[in-house]
């Protein structure tokens, strides 16, 4: 199951786990609105996978691994162990809190808090007891502790402004001012203050640096190939062939009926050449296209960090599509959101193959962002004005004038599969972006069919289906 994440103004974030090794399949369907203009020719599908979308993966700790090698230091003797298994235990950490973060927002906000809370100390005590021998070990940890320490303490100031807080019992509450001024304390003996002085955004800005530099060890190196540029060097040879085939043949027949080459007959030739060169990229876009339709658009090659270990194949599928082109399973169980026949929808497919030496020491975490700004800025400002009374009792109060900004809905449909099972299963969020950004995002219930109601289906329709998503 995915869980979203608003990471800016313009940018979410959809995050999972990977725990067996096997097949994952990921489907990324955006529905643009009906009064947008998008089109291939607004923005291409190139351009949108490499501005719009990341898609990484990144090592976690397995629980028990963790558990077994906190009291063993023998880890900690070389680098880049040091660097690799404390920030897969830090970015465990930051998954448990933004799930915790979500609990919350369903009610459990007690109960959510309290845990948060107590993984936090634990956290801060085991992270805190680790021996550093190396320069880059010390400087590794002083980053990590750094973060961490801004972390916690954002999460509980975020959780301190939340509905429900000033309900909680006092013994919580003094439990949470102990933390924040043990968290305190503990910045000025090692010397920390100074990086958590400056205005907020110097504050976030340093922070964020940290959390990349903290990410490196962790993060899976990527090895990217586009496919396809033999199928097109092919169509640029068999399109030259039969040209030059054709021009060759003419020229044999004016020397064969003994017409001179006249002026005309040389212009013309050079106006199919001008033609020939104003159509040949389309033309063989368009040919490399349909034989390639189906067929993934780039490979990727995962790798181990440092070691570059081959970890997991990933192929990549991404087009714009109009609704009768999509799934049958997509199409049938839409509900208004998507009954326009004429309304462009971006489609993400991911396929991974993970391999089981992959999973022996770490889990991994899927994460898939996405980018807005290219798409709110294809929204149009707006200068329209709604007048109304400042009393809505008196219409002959004072005119209040509030300016209209024009936004946009779309909506995200996620379609995933797991190994070992053979049904897929759906998650649907609705987006509202602005020009100044992401103004709302909700999640939304979908009409799925359930496993039972996937296996009666005829291996004709299945059969069907796949074609169609080819």
């Amino acid at each position: 199951m995915f869980s979203l994440e608003r990471k800016s103004d313009y940018r979410l974030q959809l995050s999972r786990t990977l725990k067996e090794p096997g097949h994952y399949k990921a489907e990324i369907y955006l529905f643009t609105p009906y009064e947008g203009a998008f089109s291939e020719w607004t923005l291409t599908e190139k351009q949108f996978y490499f501005s719009s979308l990341e898609h990484n993966f990144r090592l976690q700790g397995l629980p028990d691994l963790d558990r077994a090698t906190k009291t063993d230091g023998s880890f900690s003797l070389l680098s880049p162990h040091y660097e690799i298994i404390h920030g897969s235990w830090l970015f465990q950490y930051r998954a448990t809190m933004d799930r915790l973060r979500l609990q919350m927002q369903t009610g459990e906000f007690a109960t959510s808090l309290k845990r948060a809370l107590r993984i936090s100390q634990n956290f801060a005590q085991r992270l805190r007891k680790t021996t550093r021998q190396q320069s880059s070990q010390k400087q590794y940890f002083r980053n990590a502790d750094m973060y961490f320490s801004w972390y916690a303490e954002q999460f509980i100031l975020q959780c301190m402004t939340m509905e429900g807080f000033s309900d909680l019992d006092e013994e919580l509450k003094n439990s949470i001012q102990e933390f924040l001024q043990q968290e305190y304390r503990y910045r000025h003996e090692k010397d920390y203050l100074n990086e958590f002085q400056g205005n907020p955004t110097r504050i976030w800005n340093r922070m964020s640096m940290y959390l990349r530099l903290l990410e490196y060890p962790v993060l899976l190196r990527k090895k990217l190939t586009e496919l396809g540029s033999g199928t097109r060097k092919m169509v640029k040879a068999v399109s030259t062939i039969l040209i030059m085939s054709l021009f060759t043949y003419v020229i044999f027949i004016l020397r064969d009926s003994r017409q001179e080459l006249s002026v005309a007959v040389l212009l013309l030739i050079a106006l199919i050449y001008a033609v020939r060169d104003l159509l040949r990229d389309d033309m063989t876009e368009s040919f490399t296209e349909f034989l390639r339709k189906g067929k993934p658009r780039w490979r990727i090659r995962l790798l181990k960090p440092y070691v570059n270990e081959p970890l997991a194949l990933q192929k990549i599928w991404m087009n714009y599509r109009k609704l009768p082109d999509l799934s049958l399973a997509v199409r049938e169980h839409s509900d208004k959101w998507s009954t326009n026949d004429e309304r462009q929808i971006i489609c993400y497919r991911s396929e991974l193959s993970l391999d089981k030496a992959a999973l022996d020491e770490h889990q991994i975490e899927e994460r898939l962002a996405l980018d807005c700004k290219e798409l709110c800025e294809l929204i149009q400002s707006s200068s329209d004005k709604i007048y109304i009374p400042a009393d809505p009792n008196d219409p002959s109060s004072k005119v209040q004038s509030h300016t209209i900004e024009k936004q946009h809905d779309y909506n995200l449909l996620v379609v995933y599969s797991v190994p070992g099972e053979e049904h897929t299963s759906a998650q649907r969020w609705q987006i509202r972006l602005g020009s100044h950004g992401i103004v709302k995002c909700k999640s939304k219930k979908v009409k799925w069919p359930s496993p039972e109601e996937q296996r009666k289906k005829s291996w004709w329709r299945r059969l069907r289906e796949r074609r169609r998503l080819e």
